[in-house]
């Protein structure tokens, strides 16, 4: 990782990018849960309550029942709260309030500028258990300082794959990147659950949360969207 963070873009401005992570800690998220069930697979789920300004996530638990989960859960020295879902029954999903010290790269990414693209556990192969995550980035640097601290607080961390994001959509080139404006519109409606089923929120609640009209709001968001995907799901695609 030192090697792929060096100095040779130095002479550049720094380009977005896409990254795909693995780590684990003794005290990470759910580091007993994925001990002791081998088998299970977790998914965070990006909702609301999973804001940067929040301190529940909600999970989505395969293949296991809710009593069996919960119990575990509740035995994890990493878990503070749980608050099962019971409208979900197939595949439960439990909201989790993580207990103080455990450790979470989320939020470093958030301090970072960057966004988590996905994030699940990793597979029973892979051990210890942790998690693999999807970060977008705004630059290698901000990747080589989150890989430096995780490893100093005594992460196992992995990259797997990074990615440039420099090739984009020709007609979506001059929106490689967000403005803060953007961001700050995409943060809030994602924390006050806009883009949840249902909406949490509405567009007139964001405008007053950040003290511009609606359609300045609706604006920010379609644009800070145009650039996410031009920065993600069209730059990401194969060459031709």
């Amino acid at each position: 990782m030192a090697g792929s963070s060096g100095t040779g873009n130095a002479h550049h401005s720094p380009m977005p990018i896409i990254t795909e992570v693995r780590f684990a800690h003794p005290d990470g998220a759910l580091a007993d849960t994925l001990d002791a069930l081998p088998e299970l697979q977790v998914t965070v789920v990006p909702e609301a309550s999973m804001g940067p300004r929040r301190s529940v996530y909600l999970l989505r638990f395969v293949d296991v029942s809710t009593e069996e989960v919960q119990s575990t859960l509740e035995a994890d020295h990493t878990v503070d709260s749980v608050e099962p879902m019971p409208v979900f029954e197939r595949d439960p999903m439990i909201g989790v309030e993580f207990a103080p010290g455990t450790k979470l790269l989320a939020p470093r990414v958030t301090r970072e500028d960057g966004f988590v693209l996905e994030a699940r556990s990793s597979s029973a192969e892979v051990r210890p258990r942790g998690w693999f995550e999807r970060w977008l980035l705004p630059s290698r640097e901000a990747l080589h300082d989150i890989w430096q601290e995780a490893r100093g607080e005594g992460f196992e961390f992995d990259v797997l794959r990074f990615r440039e994001q420099g090739r984009t959509d020709p007609e979506y080139s001059g929106a490689a990147r967000l403005t803060e404006e953007q961001r700050e519109a995409l943060v809030v409606a994602y924390d006050r659950g806009y883009f949840a089923e249902p909406r949490g929120a509405s567009l007139e609640e964001l405008a007053e949360e950040l003290g511009i009209s609606p359609t300045a709001v609706a604006g920010r968001l379609k644009r800070g969207m145009r650039s996410l995907v031009g920065m993600t799901a069209v730059a990401d695609r194969p060459e031709e």
